[in-house]
């Protein structure tokens, strides 16, 4: 499959979404389960109100679509350039937590973050000027479109 760089960073952004939405519906589906707590895990009981819960299962489904974005951009690109990336649902996580589980994120933790974002743009643009290869996340012909 071709892929340009702009198909790359659109399924990119698809699947971290997907991630974010697919870890605040498993928050809000655990928040309601009858019993659950960390205790819980010492029994495998736990798991049938989990399953039975609508937001977990939805979450889950998210989140399987988060993976499967993730490896059909392994296909297709080197892991050196497509893991950095994914840190940006480091960035989108915490700003749906925010927005719909009202978590309160301290400072210093969103200063954490941006240095995750600094991360991200060095990586994303790690390959320009290479020739041949050498690190270019997509095959030269469609490294250079």
């Amino acid at each position: 499959m071709s892929f340009s760089r702009r198909k790359l960073w659109g399924l990119l952004l698809a699947g971290l979404i997907s991630e974010a939405i697919g870890f605040v519906l498993i928050k809000r589906g655990l928040a309601i389960v009858p019993g659950f707590s960390g205790k819980s895990l010492s029994s495998l009981s736990f798991l049938i109100p989990v399953v039975k819960s609508p937001q977990v299962l939805i979450g889950t489904a998210f989140e399987a679509l988060h993976f499967g974005i993730l490896m059909e951009l392994l296909s297709v690109s080197d892991v050196s350039y497509i893991i950095p990336l994914t840190s940006i649902g480091y960035v989108l996580t915490p700003l749906s937590a925010l927005f719909f589980l009202g978590e309160t994120i301290p400072p210093l933790r969103w200063s954490g973050i941006l240095l995750v974002c600094a991360g991200v743009a060095a990586v994303s643009v790690s390959d320009r000027g290479q020739k041949g290869g050498g690190g270019h996340p997509l095959p030269e012909s469609e490294a250079l479109s």
